[in-house]
């Protein structure tokens, strides 16, 4: 597949230490997918080394990008674009009130010079025909329109996420590690995917637990066997998932997607004060904060050693309010 490598390679794989010693066990590593790079960085940039580089193949000059007003997507898109000489339409949607928020990755988008168009959007994931009416508007004037999948989703941003599993391997095998599980947040199911299919080609031996910061367990049983079978399929892999290989959970999202739960700002304040890292409001922090819960639950051993995903997004810390976010920690 064709690839446009603009990621910074391999992304570190860390011993949290201290994060470990605080919860009493397991040992925990920070896989950090944070330091991709491009755009300040995250999962995205992996996803979009492929479809950018299918984009540019079928002679695209402008990327249409959909997602929430402070996407991470539409961030590093137009960050990436700006790279690779291609105009972005940001297609974002929200509930009413959100857009006047020039904060965070909204502030970044305008700096990067995207042109934004603002719908609401009630389920927040239907766009409605309004990916469409902007890429008429850019044939109009005589452009070449790709419209990108939801989260990057499609076969090209799970392909990012094989070449990562690849990438771990080798770390594992130079650090002699054998992890038991590997965690990471579950938004539209490209990332989660992506590692299911690397870790079932690849000869993963460690258990891949998702945790969901927007979609109920119901819905991604049923969507990700689905869209990681249709993967493997245009990908030209032996092996693809089942039900029964998914371990997802859902109890973490809160209220709503993008919705402060106590227990993400619990996450995200213990592992900033035990580790100097930061996780987002939104992905990473909710992902934690279930690590956290499973742990404290005993799902997870004390015993075990487990691999966090650690996927970016620290810009929309700079959206929310910083009363919100600030808090004692206890564990």
């Amino acid at each position: 597949m064709p690839r446009l490598r603009l990621a910074q390679l391999p992304t570190p794989l860390e011993d949290a230490v201290h994060l470990s010693r605080a919860l009493g066990g397991p040992r925990i590593l920070f896989k950090r997918d944070d330091l991709t790079g491009v755009g300040l960085g995250g999962n995205k940039v992996r996803k979009l080394e492929f479809i950018m580089a299918r984009a540019l193949a079928e002679g695209a000059d402008t990327l249409i990008v959909c997602g929430g007003y402070q996407s991470n997507l539409a961030r590093i898109t137009a960050a990436m674009a700006k790279r690779a000489g291609l105009a972005v339409e940001l297609v974002l949607g929200g509930v009413p009130g959100e857009a006047q928020l020039r904060q965070g990755n909204l502030l970044l988008d305008e700096l990067l010079g995207a042109n934004v168009t603002f719908v609401e959007t009630v389920p927040r994931w239907d766009f409605g025909d309004s990916l469409e009416r902007v890429a008429d508007q850019v044939r109009a004037r005589g452009g070449h329109p790709f419209i990108m999948p939801l989260g990057g989703s499609g076969p090209e941003g799970m392909a990012g996420y094989i070449c990562a599993t690849a990438e771990m391997l080798a770390q594992f095998d130079a650090m002699s590690v054998q992890p038991d599980r590997l965690v990471v947040g579950i938004g539209s199911g490209g990332t989660y995917s992506g590692l299911l299919l690397g870790k079932l080609n690849l000869g993963g031996q460690y258990r891949l637990t998702g945790i969901s910061v927007s979609r109920t367990q119901d819905y991604l049983h049923e969507a990700i066997p689905e869209a990681a079978g249709l993967g493997a399929q245009m990908l030209g892999l032996a092996h693809r998932p089942t039900v029964s290989e998914l371990d997802v959970h859902d109890g973490y999202v809160g209220d709503s997607y993008g919705a402060l739960t106590p227990a993400c700002v619990e996450a995200i304040n213990l592992v900033a004060r035990t580790e100097g890292v930061f996780l987002d409001p939104v992905y990473s922090g909710k992902a934690m904060a279930g690590l956290i819960d499973l742990i404290r639950q005993r799902q997870i051993a004390k015993d075990e050693t487990v691999v966090f995903l650690h996927t970016g997004g620290q810009p929309a810390l700079f959206a929310y309010p910083p009363d919100a976010l600030v808090t004692a920690v206890t564990t």
